[in-house]
């Protein structure tokens, strides 16, 4: 193993295990991170609500801040 903290080689194995992978680079615009972090640049990610989150994860337009 290189020189990796155990936090990180923690961090990876759990995320091997749900399936999912750490990355340096960013998301895909088109994935639902991606799409809340562009939201967030655009409107503010202090006015993301949990409704935003599960519109990107559905697939569905994210509304406009109220």
């Amino acid at each position: 193993m290189d020189d990796m903290s155990p936090q990180e080689v923690g961090a990876r194995f759990g995320a091997m295990v749900l399936g999912a992978e750490l990355s340096e680079e960013p998301p895909d615009p088109a994935s639902p991170l991606g799409r809340i972090r562009a939201w967030g640049e655009k409107y503010g990610s202090e006015n993301l609500t949990p409704e935003h989150v599960r519109a990107a994860i559905e697939g569905r337009p994210l509304p406009p801040p109220e």
